[in-house]
């Protein structure tokens, strides 16, 4: 995985991760807001192995990026088409994890003919105006709360910073896994209120129209016991795009996407062959 930086508008600084050969077919990896590009390693040596060149970046609201500031959901897309153009890829496979989808529904009409195919992964899709699920539930009024006054920021910090059970809460055993994903929660008031600013950003728009004007060939995978977000809008979002695959596996968990990368990469892979192959492209 090589890194470069891109400037996107007004100045921002997007930290970006490569993780294949460029002559290869590129997916755009829009992760969740929070997570860093080191998460997305293992994800993008499976699909090197299969022929794919991951791309993914540091969304605004994540720890280390600029801030804290107001975000929308302009500004998501936006800087997707910055690293787009700065890497010089002129056509792309669009996938998002988490909050990462909704971001992605945006980009890949954004980018028009650009976009070869959508994928989304464990979407935070807001049907109901929060993921549906336990968890995210939970975090996303959280983020409501503080993007609507930041004072509140620091008594959220104290409520939510980990104290050494956060594996068990969220169902993982790696350590360096919990570590990354609860970094938003670790780090101090101004990087929290930050993260809800990227958050909230994500829940400003209608899934419904969203979902229904896509019109590129489209997979949607979700797991039953997912307790971030619900595989109910899922399956929601999947019925309203004309010919979409639906993947809809029984366990697994929120974060399998990095847990087995494998398990995932596979299915992924074969369905953006089939649409590289649909738009007469293999490259990049």
């Amino acid at each position: 995985m090589r890194t470069e930086t891109v400037r996107s508008g007004g100045g921002v600084i997007l930290d970006v991760a490569v993780c294949g050969d460029d002559e290869t077919p590129a997916v755009l990896f829009s992760n969740a807001v929070g997570m860093q590009n080191a998460l997305a390693a293992g994800l993008g040596a499976q699909f090197r192995a299969h022929g794919l060149n991951l791309v993914t970046w540091e969304l605004r609201g994540s720890p280390g990026t600029d801030g804290p500031g107001r975000v929308t959901l302009d500004d998501h897309t936006a800087d997707a088409l910055a690293v787009l153009d700065a890497l010089g890829i002129t056509r792309a496979h669009v996938a998002g994890w988490c909050t990462g989808a909704s971001i992605g529904l945006f980009v890949a009409h954004a980018l028009g003919e650009r976009a070869l195919s959508f994928t989304s992964v464990d979407g935070a899709l807001l049907f109901t105006g929060s993921p549906g699920a336990r968890l995210g539930n939970a975090v996303f009024d959280m983020c409501a709360k503080i993007s609507a006054d930041h004072g509140r920021a620091g008594f959220y910090h104290e409520a939510v910073r980990p104290r050494g059970n956060e594996s068990a809460v969220l169902g993982l055993s790696d350590e360096e896994l919990t570590r990354m994903v609860t970094r938003p929660y670790r780090q101090d008031v101004e990087a929290l209120t930050r993260f809800a600013y990227g958050i909230h950003a994500t829940n400003d728009y209608d899934p419904v129209a969203a979902c229904a004007r896509l019109r590129i060939p489209s997979l949607f995978v979700a797991r039953e016991d997912d307790e971030m977000v619900s595989h109910l809008h899922t399956r929601r979002a999947a019925a309203l795009v004309a010919g979409a695959e639906l993947s809809v596996l029984p366990a697994g968990g929120h974060y399998a996407l990095f847990t087995d990368p494998g398990g995932a990469a596979g299915r992924m892979a074969a369905f953006m062959h089939r649409a590289g192959r649909q738009a007469g492209t293999s490259v990049r």
